[in-house]
């Protein structure tokens, strides 16, 4: 069986969809599937030189597309670099060997459509594995406005969704959304995001060397690791933390890049904060001992995104072992986890008087700490694993090709 993926980014990048695409094609050809990979050829931040148009990783073969890279920052420059990849990628899969089967990604936006076309001219069998819902997430991040255009794109987005064969899901409120908006249920099917267990581990503090060389073993370390975007919400983080230095022994440590960061400089700078610290993206190898490293981890997604978007880094913290305070909508797939896990606390954006006492609830007591945090793995091992999500995709696209 031969399977083919477009998605902007793939290995050596550290972006989360590239990572979660790197390990489901590295299983994928495991199990003995022929995996092609059209991609683009810079990072995630832009940053670097230009990969090379070809090349394999682990016997996938990889086509690297040239697409153009203007600042992500700009509407213009943001609309210029994801159509010069549809062109792009779309030559490339109409010019690449048969395949029995393409699977999209969400990045760029509407990729699904590139599947129905490709799908129809190649008689392949298509599937969209949605990491996001567009274009309402660009409207209520700010980045496109309601209007004529935004419905036109809604209604193009659904239409691609009806005509691909499946559509994978990452969230059960990503599902209720999708249903809502017309897409017939029979054609979405839910797997989750995940993390590699054998990878992340819980790792005992005084033998974790991030902990050590950052100063962390004698304190109660409060974490955020991944995306600083703008579908996160940190308005109630700030409070959080200008509540939380009451206490000398709890440190704020805050891990990744994106829109937010900035601000969270900005305010610890202007506030004097000390009990806030700030390091940039951590490599594969890093983040395996920098996520054990926090004794709760913060993740956050603003009450308007739910079924929009799902933060995948829950399940990199339920894989270190560590409990989860989850801020955002009581009705999103984050939340649904950490209360079936019982891993953690669940509180709605805008609540940040219930956010610290949170924190300190796991400041004053450590067994709750160990409790949570056996919780989350324990609910990994059996959800969340990534042998359990690509081992799901895999039977997914063997029942689609063979149907």
């Amino acid at each position: 069986m031969r399977v083919l993926f477009i998605n902007r980014f793939f290995h050596p990048d550290q972006s989360a969809t590239s990572q979660l695409l790197t390990e489901l094609a590295e299983d994928l050809d495991g199990l003995g599937v022929s995996v092609t990979i059209i991609t683009g050829r810079v990072n995630y931040l832009g940053s670097g030189s230009l990969l090379p148009p070809r090349g394999t990783h682990k016997g996938i073969e990889i086509w690297r597309v040239r697409s153009s890279n203007f600042n992500r920052g700009r509407r213009l420059g943001r609309l210029a670099d994801y159509l010069s990849f549809y062109l792009a990628a779309g030559w490339a899969a109409l010019c690449c060997k048969q395949h029995d089967c393409l699977v999209v990604l969400s990045d760029p936006p509407l990729l699904s459509v590139l599947a129905v076309i490709v799908g129809f001219l190649k008689r392949c069998k298509t599937v969209c594995w949605s990491q996001d819902v567009f274009p309402e997430i660009a409207v209520r991040a700010g980045v496109m406005s309601e209007g004529r255009l935004t419905r036109l794109l809604g209604r193009v987005a659904v239409w691609s969704l009806r005509r691909v064969d499946r559509t994978v899901v990452i969230g059960r409120c990503m599902e209720r959304h999708l249903i809502e908006c017309n897409v017939p249920g029979s054609k979405l099917i839910r797997i989750p995001n995940w993390a590699d267990g054998s990878h992340i581990q819980p790792v005992h503090r005084r033998e974790n060397w991030f902990a050590d060389k950052h100063g962390l073993v004698d304190h109660f370390v409060v974490m955020y690791s991944g995306n600083f975007g703008v579908v996160h919400e940190f308005e109630t983080i700030l409070e959080m933390i200008r509540r939380g230095g009451s206490e000398d022994q709890i440190r704020f440590y805050f891990i990744g890049q994106g829109h937010h960061k900035e601000q969270l400089v900005e305010a610890a700078q202007r506030e004097g904060w000390g009990h806030v610290y700030f390091l940039p993206y951590q490599d594969r190898e890093m983040m395996r001992f920098a996520l054990p490293a926090g004794d709760v981890h913060l993740v956050s997604l603003r009450s308007d995104m739910s079924g929009l978007s799902v933060p995948s880094k829950i399940y990199g913290v339920m894989a270190a072992g560590r409990p989860i305070i989850f801020i955002g909508p009581e009705d999103s797939e984050a939340a649904a986890v950490i209360r079936e896990a019982g891993c953690g606390y669940v509180i709605e954006p805008g609540r940040g008087i219930e956010a610290t006492t949170a924190v300190f609830a796991y400041y004053r007591d450590r067994s709750l700490v160990e409790q949570h945090g056996q919780a989350a793995r324990s609910y990994f091992d059996q959800h969340c694993d990534r042998r359990l999500a690509t081992g799901r995709f895999s039977r997914l696209v063997r029942e689609i090709v063979a149907s």
